[in-house]
């Protein structure tokens, strides 16, 4: 019996090899794919397959299988979860949900194709169930698709990032482009960022197998300070204010001071209307005229492109741009992550120098912290403000002339999400704020806010002055005391007074009062 069991295997394993280099299966590239419909036509057995010991049990099982029911064979054996038409089906769906900016989770991803497998006329076939396994071998199987952690993004800027809001701004931009054609060094952006240093970075450390990654200083919570920048589109950068809160300028921080840096004491910390109107007027002004003229283009237009924060919303501040040919052209609100060179460049760099860079002080006081980040801060800045990190922001940025396609074409059509609503407000967003027409309307638009505020004002005091005087009527018409009392009431009531009696009788209108 041993010895015709020996006979089979030897016998299989030569059919097996004949069948394998004949021309009637070489047609199959893969060896697997050759072996499996070997075994399918019957011309050897499965255990023959196995004992070749070329594949692993799994996988000439799974191949067989697959042929069997009439699916392709995979690399390694495993039967492809969806063919032909179906395949192609999921395929669909997923580009449109990918050009739609929704891109589908690994999760939907399987139950999309779960779904499809399952859409059959045959109300009798079984469900099939399919792994996460299967989907990520469906996505490595189409070299077109790719797995990757999407950004996050609040609902308002979801809202705008699509080329139906972004379309017509960048055409005002081009416009205007197209208008004076303006020179690279005289384009600029200016924004603030934060200063504050993230406490819950990680790094990674090194240590033996025998211990632990032990502990680390946590860096220690930070008081808000802002950092003012203004970048050109041909590298250069003028001068940078730092707005620290407090009420006098720390003598940790005196050392950064330099002709490209300032540093204001504002209390708060962050950008008001106030800061904003010193740095445009006295600082960023300036400069832009000073190097202009520098430059020798005096009669030359230039174009600033910032945010549409509540601190710019003084018309005052753009009339003064506008009498030396500046042209401010806000962004749409929401969307300075797509379109802000600031914001796709040289705020990224600054913040990750700082988060590379600071170390936590080992005291927990102001002025170790103040210390602690005036270390760095000069770098950062430094870094961040190179003229190759600025030029590669305004070419990300798409604000240079026709240049946004590749913003536009990575972003969807529309979005599933409502534009946010601005009521009470002038709409100031995503519009040329130097325009003569727009200047007007706005001075109008804030004249008719203070009037309708002060009538407002008197109003309430009207209403509380009226308020007042019935309160005093009242009171007098309650407490005032008669003086038509007879001698004998006014004795009862002197008596009960001295006897430190609280009841005394009062007529008043021929009504009784008890107190």
């Amino acid at each position: 019996m041993k010895i015709s069991t020996e006979i089979k295997l030897k016998e299989g394993k030569k059919k097996l090899q004949r069948a394998m280099s004949s021309r009637k299966y070489r047609k199959y590239n893969s060896r697997l794919e050759r072996m499996a419909h070997i075994v399918v036509d019957g011309v050897v057995r499965m255990t023959d397959a196995i004992n070749s010991k070329e594949f692993s049990r799994t996988g000439i099982k799974n191949a067989v299988r697959a042929l069997r029911k009439g699916r392709l064979v995979g690399k390694v054996g495993r039967p492809a979860a969806v063919v032909g038409e179906k395949e192609q089906r999921v395929m669909d769906i997923i580009h449109i949900e990918a050009k739609s900016g929704t891109c589908l989770t690994l999760k939907k991803t399987r139950e999309l194709i779960e779904n499809v497998i399952n859409d059959n006329d045959d109300e009798d076939a079984p469900f099939t169930e399919v792994s996460m396994s299967a989907t990520y071998g469906f996505v490595k199987r189409h070299p077109e698709l790719k797995t990757g952690t999407p950004k996050n993004l609040d609902i308002n800027r979801l809202a705008v990032s699509c080329r139906s809001v972004l379309k017509p701004w960048f055409k005002t931009l081009d416009e205007l482009h197209e208008k004076y054609n303006y020179n690279p060094a005289l384009i600029i952006n200016i924004d603030e960022s934060s200063t504050r240093v993230p406490t819950d970075s990680k790094q990674l450390v090194v240590h033996t197998t025998d211990t632990k990654a032990g502990f680390t200083k946590e860096p220690p919570r930070m008081i808000n300070s802002t950092f003012v920048a203004a970048v050109a589109a041909d590298g250069y950068a003028f001068p940078s204010v730092i707005l620290w809160p407090s009420a006098k300028l720390p003598e940790e921080l005196k050392s950064l001071l330099s002709p490209t840096l300032e540093i204001w004491a504002n209390g708060s910390g962050w950008m008001d209307n106030e800061c904003f109107k010193r740095y445009a007027l006295t600082v960023l002004l300036p400069s832009i005229i000073e190097r202009r003229k520098r430059m020798s283009l005096e009669n030359e237009h230039i174009l600033l492109l910032l945010d549409s924060h509540a601190s710019r919303a003084d018309p005052s501040i753009w009339r003064e741009f506008q009498k030396q040919q500046v042209d401010v052209l806000t962004f749409v609100p929401h969307s300075t992550h797509l379109c802000q060179p600031l914001d796709r460049g040289v705020f990224a760099v600054f913040k990750s120098e700082l988060t590379n860079r600071f170390e936590a002080p080992s005291s927990s006081s102001s002025s170790s912290k103040r210390a602690a980040i005036s270390d760095v801060l000069p770098q950062a800045i430094h870094t961040a403000l190179s003229p190759s990190v600025i030029q590669k922001a305004f070419v990300c940025s798409g604000v240079l002339h026709n240049s946004s396609g590749p913003v536009l074409l990575k972003l969807p059509e529309s979005s599933i999400y409502p534009l946010p609503s601005r009521r009470n407000r002038f709409n100031f967003y995503g519009k040329v704020i130097t325009d003569e027409i727009l200047l007007e309307k706005w001075e109008n638009h804030l004249k008719m806010n203070i009037e309708r505020k002060n009538e407002m004002d008197e109003k309430e005091k009207d209403e509380v002055k009226t308020v007042v005087d019935e309160k005093k009527k009242i009171k007098r018409r309650f407490f005032h005391v008669k003086n038509d009392d007879s001698d004998e009431e006014k004795k009862d009531n002197a008596l009960n007074r001295g006897e430190g009696k609280r009841k005394v009788i009062r007529r008043i209108n021929s009504d009784f009062v008890f107190f």
